[in-house]
């Protein structure tokens, strides 16, 4: 059996930056809160809460003067505010793509320009982005609601970073007739594309694709539904979800990974896919 490993895999630029520097916090603080996961990557937030991290899901959870850290997803603004009056220590660890995407807003909502975010409206990111846009913005993650929405001549477009880019075109495509005026930012992370376009093309050569990366992860998500558009494709966690049968009359696979996977975690895959073969030619 044929074993291809995406070229692309592992943390992305953002992602790393931000698991290395809450590792660095974790070794000045006794302990840090993070409000929902720094990451979508189970066995990464496990080993930060083993240092000291602790994970909250609302605010009123956090302990005051007590150190907290921005995931890389970035927080809605008034979020921040609150934990700034606790008295709390930052330390931001928003992906820089991310917070370009903050900035972008920020200026347009100060020259009360309408913006439309593409994303999914229940994305942590698309949550941060329209917390300073004061509500001057919309949010549309498909073309059937670009009718109820859209309501001026004029338009800015902020795309959430880790969206599908044809489904953003789509979008965009869509937009077109329905304004007078349509400036769209090309706030797409292109490490995030690079991966989807890498999937793409592994799909068409080999006989299943093992996506690796966290359930609740937008972009691995993305990256599986791609595969699984050419090829027969799974999405797992971690190597010890790959079942045997699962590779029963297959010649070839590729691994691919979401942004926030570590690369550890591909080898153990990888390390897995071939004890499963070696077993498999004993028989």
């Amino acid at each position: 059996m044929e074993i291809i490993i995406a070229e692309t895999t592992g943390f992305c630029s953002g992602v790393r930056k931000a698991i290395q520097g809450a590792k660095r916090a974790l070794k000045k603080e006794n302990k840090i809160y993070c409000l929902g996961d720094i990451i979508h990557n189970p066995g990464v937030v496990q080993d930060l809460r083993r240092k000291g991290m602790v994970f909250v899901k609302s605010v009123n959870d956090i302990e005051e003067n007590t150190p907290f850290v921005i995931r890389s997803h970035g927080l809605p603004s008034d979020t921040v505010k609150k934990i700034e009056s606790m008295g709390s220590r930052i330390y931001d660890f928003t992906c820089p793509k991310v917070k370009k995407s903050h900035r972008l807003a920020v200026r347009l909502t100060k020259s009360r320009k309408n913006i439309v975010i593409v994303g999914n409206p229940e994305h942590p990111e698309v949550k941060a982005i329209y917390s300073l846009t004061s509500g001057n913005a919309v949010i549309i993650d498909n073309i059937e609601s670009i009718k109820d929405k859209i309501n001026a001549r004029e338009y800015h477009v902020i795309v959430q970073t880790t969206f599908m880019p044809e489904k953003f075109y789509e979008i965009v495509k869509n937009l077109v007739p329905v304004t007078k005026t349509l400036t769209v930012h090309n706030t797409l992370c292109e490490e995030t594309i690079k991966r989807q376009q890498e999937v793409k093309l592994l799909a068409e050569k080999v006989d299943l694709i093992v996506v690796v990366g966290g359930k609740h992860s937008s972009n691995t998500k993305t990256l599986f539904a791609i595969a699984d558009k050419t090829t027969r494709a799974i999405h797992i966690e971690n190597a010890n979800e790959i079942i045997p049968d699962q590779l029963q009359g297959v010649k070839s696979v590729g691994i691919v990974s979401g942004a926030s996977t570590p690369d550890s975690e591909v080898k153990k895959v990888y390390k897995k896919l071939l004890l499963i073969e070696q077993s498999q030619n004993k028989k």
